[in-house]
């Protein structure tokens, strides 16, 4: 089973550092992390993160871990 959480990052200059800790964290089940810049500029406020993981239990813990950090919109696909 793969899942690809998608990860909408409000204010991203504010919520950067805490998503980003939490990517650290959890590192050892991202497959892929994909960032897709949201405006033709070049600084956006807003960021849109693709991530992968090839468990659902440890997709489910890091959703729980990312929706703590104000800002924050998950979606996920699983296949």
């Amino acid at each position: 089973m793969t899942v690809i959480i998608g990860v909408k990052l409000s204010e991203k200059e504010e919520n950067a550092v805490k998503f980003q800790q939490i990517l650290t964290d959890y590192n050892c089940i991202i497959k892929l992390r994909i960032g897709i810049n949201t405006t033709s500029l070049l600084c956006s406020n807003i960021g849109i993160i693709l991530l992968q993981i090839d468990k659902n239990d440890d997709a489910l813990k890091l959703e729980k871990a990312i929706i703590e950090v104000e800002g924050i919109e998950i979606q996920r696909m699983i296949f």
